[in-house]
């Protein structure tokens, strides 16, 4: 029983692995404009936001405003961290999507390789 279980369910996961999303027909070039402007936005909230906190954190210092200089260090750290997600986060959703298919699964090495 539990052989065929096995068997059944390693079928099922070789039939979902060859799946390949791809957009609805016309919706290709929609989508990279989208995914365009999302870039260029996130990037350019994060330079910014970057060059505000090194800004911040300069006038705290110069002025020994202690909280001016913690919130500057804070917003470098929320620069960094947003940079990692934004990161982070494309890997994972082209990890998902995908550029076409193919690519999903390495090759099963040859029978002349193994022995």
């Amino acid at each position: 029983m539990t052989a065929m279980l096995t068997a059944l369910l390693a079928g099922t996961a070789v039939v979902a692995a060859d799946v390949c999303p791809k957009a609805p027909p016309g919706m290709q070039a929609y989508q990279d404009e989208i995914v365009g402007w999302v870039k260029w936005g996130v990037l350019a909230i994060l330079a910014v936001s970057f060059f505000a906190s090194v800004g911040m954190l300069i006038w705290g210092r110069v002025t020994h405003h202690p909280k001016g200089a913690r919130l500057g260090f804070d917003g470098l750290m929320i620069c960094i961290v947003g940079a990692i997600l934004f990161v982070a986060g494309w890997a994972i959703v082209s990890g998902i999507v995908g550029s076409g298919c193919g690519g999903g699964a390495a090759p099963s090495p040859s029978p002349s390789a193994l022995g």
